[in-house]
């Protein structure tokens, strides 16, 4: 009678631990159903990480930021501006994952970002979704889904005086935005 009783509670055992880690599954399932990009961009936060925008460019760098719409990758002596829907595919993040962005972070979106460098008069090197080039210049006004670049020729000024072309660009046609180093 003792092995029967042993063997009871032994397939007893086996099927709650089986019936336990069923329910730990699902619920990391669901967990990890519930993640959003950003939150897994903000875990990869200081670490080097590779990405390919829809343009075709290969980035590699160091994440700096993240905000609602767009991520700062430090290349070097530059900060290459992304917008999230411009991302293709990550290369080499980590497992971690951040908390939600919430309060004023949660309210940094791209025209956020552009208001810094419009406001630091920062040169930056403009990429389109589909064109093979930049164009350089200085970013003159910010709306809420377009903003203006004040083209600047290879040696040029930035005269107000100067003439020069202006693009008007919506925020969907961005690839990414080069700009030299500024304050995270």
């Amino acid at each position: 009678m003792g092995t029967l009783s042993n063997d009871l509670e032994s397939q007893l055992h086996s099927a709650t631990t089986a019936q336990q880690e069923s329910e730990i599954r699902d619920r990391t399932r669901s967990e990890q159903a519930r993640l959003t990009l950003v939150q897994r961009l903000v875990g990869q936060v200081g670490r080097p990480l590779g990405l390919t925008t829809h343009g075709g460019r290969t980035i590699t760098g160091i994440l700096t930021n993240v905000g609602s719409e767009w991520i700062a990758v430090v290349v070097d002596d530059r900060s290459v501006i992304v917008p999230l829907s411009s991302l293709l595919v990550l290369r080499g993040p980590s497992r971690n994952v951040g908390q939600p962005l919430a309060g004023v972070a949660a309210r940094l979106g791209l025209g956020s970002v552009l208001r810094v460098l419009s406001r630091d008069r920062a040169n930056v090197s403009l990429w389109l979704a589909m064109a093979p080039s930049p164009h350089a210049g200085f970013i003159e006004r910010v709306g809420a889904d377009f903003f203006e670049l004040g083209l600047v020729a290879p040696g040029d000024s930035r005269q107000p005086s100067s003439k020069r072309d202006v693009l008007t660009v919506p925020f969907d046609s961005i690839d990414s935005i080069d700009s030299a180093r500024f304050a995270d």
